[in-house]
């Protein structure tokens, strides 16, 4: 079982050594408030389906639709989105990336922020202290926590069946455009970024030693995999050849159009609160087997690919991550940035980050 997979269990002891390795990190970002465990003082995102944990703990991605003229709003996890930025901007270079292990303490440690609403669920995060491959390990394990895959159960089957169909590759890219519109748009939300990150990091191969195929081993198990098929090696060659697919036709794909600016996800019509409770199968998707871990794309090696400012001194931190969709249906600009809006009941948002899809001539 690897670092990534491996359920938590802190021990009394184990929790007085983190805090005493947490007094030292305050002593250098004193911005931070004080730790408190999320399991005890308040509600958590590992384990959590999106549906609950993004109406409190999002990052927002925001367009505009040409053909509307509205300013659309999408959502995915702060930690997504944290990590995301971090790993983009500090780890397109270093080999083994999504496939070595970080520090198992400092794992921990960040899934303890991540996971604390005394911690905002990470908003003030600063990586001082943490490596890119703590990030990334921690990243990957809040998927394979989610109580359902990326690409939900519902649709896995369909989604092999579009890879082996007798079509060709664009038919491929509209029957996959298809299913992705039948996700939950949450997921469909975090499918795209994800994918956007692969791809971006598939281009830097050479440096990572992560190519294509490597991407997706590391990823099939969060994105796109049945706990009825742990033991099934074909299926799970079956789900890393779509995950392949997917990432190296990224730019095809496009964002959904259901959420205008003023939307938001804590919105009772989009989010369902429920007590949350976690099956046996969903169990079975947080114990997972050890995993070893083109086409033109917008990104090239020598272009500025992401932007990522984080201050220490403004409560909510500035974080800006450039993602590359295009439209199939209608041309979305990139749009400016708002102030997210706070509520009586703290629902913990960075700001707005920005999406680019370059399908038209006319997209900034």
């Amino acid at each position: 079982m690897s670092v990534v997979d491996a359920p938590i269990t802190i021990s009394p002891s184990q929790k007085n050594q983190i805090k005493a390795w947490w007094k030292k990190v305050k002593l250098n970002n004193p911005n931070f408030q004080d730790l408190k465990m999320s399991a005890v003082d308040g509600r958590g995102v590992f384990g959590i389906s999106l549906l609950e944990s993004v109406g409190y703990a999002h990052s927002r991605i925001s367009y505009v639709d040409d053909k509307t003229g509205n300013q659309c709003n999408g959502y995915i996890p702060i930690i997504i989105a944290k990590c995301g930025a971090y790993l983009k901007d500090g780890a397109l270079s270093t080999e083994g990336i999504f496939r070595l292990s970080g520090n198992a303490k400092r794992i921990s440690m960040l899934q303890t922020i991540f996971d604390s609403p005394h911690d905002e669920y990470g908003l003030q995060l600063d990586w001082s202290g943490y490596t890119v491959h703590d990030a990334s390990n921690v990243m990957r394990r809040f998927l394979n926590y989610l109580p359902e895959p990326v690409i939900t159960l519902q649709y896995q089957a369909a989604f092999t069946k579009a890879l082996h169909a007798d079509t060709n590759v664009e038919e491929k890219i509209e029957a996959f455009q298809a299913l992705i519109e039948q996700l939950p748009i949450l997921h469909q939300y975090l499918l795209l970024y994800l994918l956007d990150l692969l791809c971006l990091f598939s281009l830097y191969s050479e440096n990572t030693r992560m190519d294509l195929s490597s991407l997706a081993t590391a990823f099939s198990p969060a994105i796109l995999s049945d706990p009825n098929d742990a033991m099934n090696p074909s299926r799970y060659k079956e789900a890393q050849k779509v995950l392949e697919f997917l990432i190296e036709h990224q730019t095809k794909f496009s964002m959904p159009r259901t959420l205008k600016s003023n939307d938001d996800p804590s919105c009772k019509r989009i989010v369902v609160y429920s007590h949350h409770s976690r099956s046996q199968q969903e169990l079975r998707r947080h114990n997972s087997m050890d995993i070893e871990l083109n086409k033109s794309h917008p990104y090239s090696p020598a272009s500025s690919h992401s932007v990522s400012d984080l201050s220490t001194t403004a409560r909510v931190a500035s974080s800006n991550t450039v993602i590359s969709l295009p439209m199939m249906h209608p041309t979305l600009k990139r749009s400016k940035t708002v102030p997210s809006k706070r509520e009586k009941h703290p629902v913990y948002d960075e700001p707005q980050q920005m999406v680019i899809l370059n399908n038209s001539s006319n997209a900034s």
